[in-house]
């Protein structure tokens, strides 16, 4: 079994007293503290255990990182990245799970190879929405579908929504929301119904970034690290309605700064895992997670792993949490592809 390392541990002493009841209790008797009796947010949190399982070192999709994935109708999906059919160019390739370790390809050249795209499951459809290709460039086109077989174009390039890459989408308040880097000094907001019709909710959210992950907690919407110009960062940002945005305020003990991670909502809290700071030498394997943002723990045991993990996927998936694939940097400062799939249990 395996521990997580609370950030706080309280020891909590009992006063014990017993006195005769036919005495009366002297007035400047010591008696015990009301401070000193716990309240119930000061009792310690309870440990928790995690079990990591190889669901497969590797399989139908050989090695694969920077794709994305969802789970839909009852399967896991895969869109895009690099695989070891392409690599070291990026694919169109489509492939689906029915139980998250045994692939089947599904389709592909339906659309432009690409990285830095995101995946999204809104309106009983997948919608693929941005990234880049080989040569670099940015894609605006928007895709759907019902099935992961057939891919329909909704919209290319737009004045509004532009062409966003390494950005995050998510559904909030019944719209689809895609947070992205600014052609400024600012993120930007968007929202919309049908994937077609985009609004500008906000083009200040906050400083400018990419590589950051998004999550839908608690009926706010979180945005986690990321970088910029100036390095790799470890901000928390809040939103309650895509507009109006705060820089939540954390502990001391939360992750270092970090790009190409993944954060994941799993069982009442959000998970932070993998990531690097800078060089691949700074890559981490690490595993925070928070009940409300702010306050963060680190699980402290034995690792699935001795290298870092970059530029993998992560869903909440069967009752646990799942990381697909990656790369996983290593003491030469390469970053070799993996197949690998685990899942963590907690206990």
């Amino acid at each position: 079994m395996k521990t997580i390392r609370t950030l706080a541990l309280i020891s909590i002493t009992l006063f014990v007293a017993s006195c005769d009841k036919d005495e009366p209790i002297p007035l400047n008797a010591d008696l015990p503290n009301e401070t000193s009796i716990p309240k119930a947010d000061d009792l310690p949190a309870e440990d928790i255990s995690l079990t990591f399982t190889v669901q497969t070192s590797e399989d139908q999709m050989g090695g694969f990182a920077k794709n994305a994935m969802v789970e839909f109708n009852g399967k896991v999906w895969s869109v895009g990245g690099v695989n070891a059919y392409s690599t070291p160019n990026l694919s169109s390739d489509v492939w689906n799970s029915e139980n998250g370790k045994n692939w089947i390809s599904v389709t592909s050249d339906q659309f432009s190879e690409r990285e830095g795209h995101t995946l999204t499951v809104y309106d009983n459809k997948m919608w693929l929405i941005g990234g880049v290709d080989d040569s670099g460039t940015h894609l605006g086109e928007i895709y759907f579908s019902a099935d992961g077989m057939t891919w329909t174009m909704v919209t290319t390039l737009s004045p509004t929504l532009q062409a966003p890459a390494f950005h995050s989408t998510l559904v909030f308040n019944n719209k689809l929301y895609v947070i992205r880097d600014g052609f400024d000094e600012s993120v930007i907001v968007l929202s919309s119904r049908n994937g077609i019709d985009w609004n500008l909710e906000t083009d200040n959210a906050f400083s400018n970034r990419e590589e950051f992950e998004a999550v839908v907690f608690n009926d706010a919407i979180y945005i986690i690290g990321g970088r910029n110009t100036e390095g790799p960062l470890k901000e928390i940002w809040k939103s309650t309605d895509g507009i109006a945005w705060s820089l939540i305020t954390s502990t001391d003990e939360i992750f270092s700064p970090r790009y190409a991670h993944t954060a994941t909502v799993h069982n009442g809290k959000v998970w932070v895992v993998g990531g690097v700071t800078g060089p691949y030498s700074e890559t981490h394997i690490d595993f925070w997670y928070s009940e409300n943002m702010e306050d963060w723990t680190e699980y402290d045991g034995p690792l699935p792993a001795s290298e870092g993990l970059i530029n993998h996927a992560a869903l909440s998936y069967n009752d646990e949490l799942w990381l697909f694939g990656g790369l996983q940097p290593d003491s030469t400062g390469l970053a070799p592809i993996t197949g690998e799939i685990r899942s963590i249990r907690e206990d």
